[in-house]
């Protein structure tokens, strides 16, 4: 089954990249093939580092564009022309032809004179208001065509000095009063842009004092450039004429209304307060009696009194809809007064209890296959306060159909209830947060249960009480300062000492202490060149006990509530940079370290805090979590059948080249490199402990796959190889001298095929 699998894989992704010796021959008689633009920028004047800017923003300009390659090749073109110009106009080459293929682009639809003319308004607009283009075509002999654009840009203009032209009315005043944090600072380059974001800043200063019906629009900025040295004057104005009488008003808030239980039904937004609640300076309009009026006490930020203020209400609005209990969100301002305005917010709540069935198939790298599945069941409104009450039971197994080596048959059950309040619930203190990202408040209570066929069976309950919170858009904390976690491991094979054979896999006892994760992403917002991402963990067991009764787990080992308790402390960072080189093209890398220091009570971390390597989505060319620990060959044991190995520290480093090769199709390439260690010597281990020479110690392998991304959830295909064996003698640990791709013995023993969901990182 497995080597069915490699093969299908191999095939499908050599198909990828097989092209056409030439796509030149199918254009028409006298055609030849847009290939793109080229923009040469003549002023010695402009820096290397504007011309880089300049040459992209101008080549984005030209039309049409060219057509689109993957890796340097031009799949789409290859595609569309071999399948043909056939008569039928259904069938499989005619679906590779229109919906994957792409049609040549001809040098006959390009326009230069109307590409040159958007290339001077765009240097005009970036102030370079004496540019001059010149186009031509070069046309090579194979049929392909560029165009060359010689741009002389001349000097930029830069402003002199930006004024406001005040006036005598009260919003004149206002802008005045702001105007030293306008965007227009001398020397600074002209731009149109930066000309629109100081209207749009203006008018978001005004929003926040009150000038509800204020827009950008009532704002004209006049530009002089004939004052010399390349040099312009700015001139603020407002269009006083053009500007309405309800738009030079500041206005506070009047009544706020809150209708709870909003039904949409096709009809406008009403104002009926009957069944009104007044509860602070807030009426809520909730006939269903769903949640308790405190609530929205707790979630407004706007208040009766104050003046109108768009970021306030933009933070109200984000709290409403972060609570996760409404569908939908609106409001509505009305005018009372010529200051006065009324709020109505209308609510519309998701249905209150939910049930959810989740089944997948998975399949192991090590030539196992299961399914695994979930039940749960939620309830978004359990007392009245937005707080969230879920159960859920998981479940599932992997079993081994094929493969040289016999792994266990794993089983797995869990079951789980979490009750989450919307705010910090911290006992004697009250602490309230006017952040558009609520805080949550969390009791987790778990239980799971592994089977490792007739092997080891494990149990752990876990109780533990903690925060949860975001610190802005991109910055999120997790604190679980009370965490109580039972283990224990029984080992059903009495025929076999499993303690000396699998002494890392067996725990017994508690493993009490916080935890704190904090997490970074720079991914939201617009797409970025750049982006990051950081995930760090730190976990803390049993170091208050054990510093207080001098724990030491060879001399003097300590014990709670009759049990030993674990006393560790676990560092986890995991550091993630993306680098998006164009729409379909991405660069992931990733660094992750687990850095665990058993100590006192412990001589290794718990079973169930320990780390793994390999897998699908960690050391994708190696056999599930049975890398090392170090020098140790766990899977090359005829001997033993090794259930899994773990350590106390890990090393993982991924590298991985994403391209999108048709819509919801990607193409992937990738390298990973790792190893797990221990952090004192086990015998049973041999050449698993850490030291200096870890960085000789690491697996190494590449390979690529394909990605379907369905949108709600992404399916990969990987098979990588392993290209280098930590646990060979050390000077034959690279492995490329024995690839050998038409051994199907070599085959079966290194590909490795992996089906997993989402992303590895």
């Amino acid at each position: 089954m497995l080597q069915t699998r490699n093969n299908i894989l191999v095939l499908l992704l050599c198909a990828v990249f097989i092209t056409a010796c030439s796509n030149s021959r199918h254009l028409p008689a006298g055609e030849s093939l847009f290939k793109g633009s080229k923009v040469h920028i003549n002023d010695h004047i402009v820096s290397n580092k504007d011309k880089k800017v300049l040459k992209s923003n101008l080549e984005a300009v030209v039309r049409p564009k060219p057509n689109s390659t993957t890796l340097g090749v031009r799949l789409k073109l290859t595609l569309y022309n071999a399948a043909g110009n056939k008569k039928k106009k259904k069938g499989l080459r005619m679906w590779v032809r229109n919906k994957v293929g792409q049609p040549p682009v001809l040098v006959s639809a390009v326009r230069l004179k109307s590409d040159k003319d958007l290339m001077l308004n765009l240097l005009q607009n970036m102030g370079y208001f004496n540019a001059v283009v010149s186009t031509g075509m070069d046309t090579d002999k194979h049929r392909k065509s560029t165009a060359v654009f010689e741009v002389t840009t001349g000097p930029q203009y830069t402003i002199k000095n930006a004024y406001f032209a005040k006036d005598l009315t009260l919003i004149s005043r206002y802008i005045d009063s702001d105007f030293s944090n306008t965007l227009l600072k001398p020397d600074i380059p002209y731009n149109l842009d930066l000309i629109k974001a100081e209207r749009n800043r203006i008018d978001q200063d005004l929003k926040q004092k009150g000038y509800y019906y204020f827009k950008p629009d009532y704002l004209i900025i006049v530009v002089d450039s004939s004052i010399g040295d390349h040099k312009v004057n700015m001139y603020v104005k407002l269009k006083n004429k053009e500007i309405p009488d309800e738009a030079r008003n500041a206005y506070a808030i009047n009544d706020i209304f809150i209708y709870a239980d909003y039904k949409l039904q096709g009809k406008k937004n009403d104002t009926d307060k009957s069944g009104e609640v007044a509860i602070d300076s807030y009426f809520v309009i909730d006939n269903a009696k769903a949640f308790n009026p405190i609530l929205f006490s707790r979630l407004m930020i706007i208040e009766k009194g104050d003046l109108y203020n768009v970021v306030d209400q933009n933070v109200t609005l984000s709290r409403l809809v972060n609570i996760g209990n409404f569908k939908f969100v609106k409001s509505r301002f009305d005018p009372v007064s010529d200051s006065l305005l009324n709020v109505y917010y209308y609510l519309t709540p998701f249905p209150k209890k939910v049930l959810s069935f989740q089944v997948g198939v998975l399949t192991q790298n090590d030539d196992r296959d299961g399914i695994d599945g979930s039940i749960s069941w939620r309830n978004r409104n359990a007392f009245k306060g937005a707080e969230e009450l879920q159960f859920k039971i998981s479940g599932g197994f992997d079993a081994q159909y094929s493969g040289p080596v016999k792994e266990p048959n794993i089983y797995n059950l869990g079951i789980e209830t979490n009750l989450s309040f919307p705010r910090f619930e911290v006992p004697f203190a009250n602490i309230e947060t006017d952040s558009r990202y609520l805080p949550h408040s969390v009791i987790k209570l778990k239980y799971s249960y592994e089977s490792e066929s007739d092997l080891l069976r494990i149990n752990s309950y876990t109780a533990s009480y903690g925060y949860d919170w975001k610190q802005g858009e991109r910055m999120e904390h997790k604190l679980f300062p009370v965490n109580l976690t039972y283990v224990k491991t029984d080992t059903l094979d009495k025929n076999r000492d499993l303690s000396e054979l699998y002494g890392n896999l067996i725990f017994n006892g508690f493993i009490i202490g916080p935890t704190y994760e904090f997490t970074y992403s720079s991914q939201s917002g617009a797409p970025k060149r750049n982006s990051f991402y950081f995930d760090g963990l730190i976990d803390m067991a049993g170091i208050v006990m054990g510093l207080a009764e001098n724990a030491n787990y060879k001399t003097n080992p300590q014990t709670f509530l009759g049990t030993t308790y674990a006393e560790y402390l676990k560092l986890q960072p995991d550091f993630r940079y993306y680098l998006r080189l164009s729409p379909a093209t991405t660069i992931a890398s990733r660094i992750m370290t687990g850095i665990g220091i058993p100590f006192g009570n412990s001589g290794e971390l718990p079973n169930i805090k320990e780390f793994w390597a390999g897998g699908n989505s960690d050391l994708r060319g190696f056999p599930s979590r049975l890398v090392g620990p170090g020098t140790f060959n766990a899977y090359g044991n005829t001997e033993t059948s090794y259930i899994e190995t773990l350590g106390d520290l890990k090393l993982e480093c991924n590298l991985e080249l994403r391209q999108r090769i048709y819509k919801f199709i990607g193409l992937g390439l990738f390298a990973d490199a790792g190893n797990i260690w221990l952090f004192h010597n086990d015998p049973s281990l041999p050449g698993g402990a850490f030291t200096a020479n870890f960085y000789q110690q690491l697996a190494t392998d590449v390979g690529m796959g394909l990605r379907f991304d369905f949108k709600i959830l992404i399916l990969r295909l990987d098979i990588g190889m392993p290209i280098r064996d930590p646990w060979l003698p050390e000077n034959d640990r690279w492995v490329f001298k024995e690839i050998q791709f038409a051994d199907p013995t070599w085959k079966r023993n290194n590909l490795v095929f992996n089906i997993a969901i989402g992303y590895p990182f």
